[in-house]
């Protein structure tokens, strides 16, 4: 039986932020019921240990998160949640669940909450056991905009960081400030969609082989980016995950990935498979 490194669930599509980076979508907004988490769940559990609650959507909107993770505690599942931060300090409660293993918040989010960042730093003191990842996936060329210079500074200054720790983040990608709390620092990259001017057939992805994706209405996708379920795999309601992993479709385009061949219109037009190629090359190198 194949085993993904995780499997990406979209609890909701509903967010309560409109970000220039992220991608639109125009599907009916919906948070996913316990019961058909469930059925998920049941259908999925021999596939992965680890889920990922999120494809779009703020996870933390989900009026029923808590009842969420118990059933994810259910069936042994260790979830990473990605959230804007907005409402960490309102769900520090249900963030300490024993079923969160990691917490992604994206500092780059463009909100004009009061003492935002005064928020997320300390809920993540209380939140210490966990994993905690900043995210900075706005960068230009790895380089620090104003805004995430500004931000890095705040940081310096609320956990007491050494001047110099601005050169580490300008220099590095995944930085460690402390026990289990991380800076990762990413390009922005465009969003796949038919319409965008990108246009690479051949790349390194990790969609079929380590990830897929099943959206709120229960659509299966190769990964987190097709926000617009254009790549339909199956739908996990009414379909086994052995039956959608057997089919002609998904096998054809998990073929072209291990062969860094894009094989879907969408996937020609992604760039985030530049960053992951890069990421391939570098590790390549390394090891050799």
């Amino acid at each position: 039986m194949k085993k993904f490194k995780k499997i990406y669930i979209e609890i909701t599509n509903i967010c309560n932020l409109s970000c220039s980076f992220c991608s639109q979508d125009h599907r009916m907004k919906e948070n996913i019921t316990l019961e058909k988490m469930e059925k998920i769940l049941q259908k999925i559990n021999p596939y992965t240990d680890y889920l990922y609650l999120h494809v779009k959507g703020e996870p933390l909107l989900h009026p029923q998160l808590k009842e969420i993770l118990d059933l994810c505690s259910k069936y042994h599942k260790q979830v990473n949640i990605t959230t804007n931060g907005t409402l960490v300090k309102d769900r520090c409660e249900i963030l300490k669940h024993p079923a969160i293993r990691q917490i992604n918040i994206s500092l780059h989010s463009e909100n004009e909450k009061q003492n935002y960042l005064e928020e997320i730093f300390e809920t993540v003191d209380i939140l210490k056991q966990k994993i905690i990842v900043y995210r900075f996936w706005t960068m230009d060329d790895n380089k620090l905009n104003q805004k995430s210079t500004e931000i890095v500074n705040k940081i310096i200054a609320y956990y007491q960081l050494s001047p110099e720790f601005v050169d580490k983040v300008k220099k590095e990608n995944h930085i460690k400030m402390r026990e289990n709390l991380y800076i990762d620092k990413k390009n922005e990259f465009i969003w796949p969609s038919l319409a965008n001017d990108y246009v690479s057939d051949r790349g390194y992805c990790y969609a079929l082989k380590d990830q897929l994706a099943i959206l709120v209405d229960g659509t299966i996708v190769p990964c987190c980016l097709d926000s617009n379920g254009i790549i339909i795999l199956g739908n996990i309601y009414e379909q086994s995950l052995e039956e959608i992993i057997n089919s002609s479709r998904f096998q054809k385009i998990k073929e072209g990935f291990e062969n860094r061949k894009m094989v879907e219109d969408l996937c020609k037009h992604c760039s985030f498979k530049d960053i992951l190629t890069k990421n391939f090359q570098s590790r390549t190198r390394k090891n050799n």
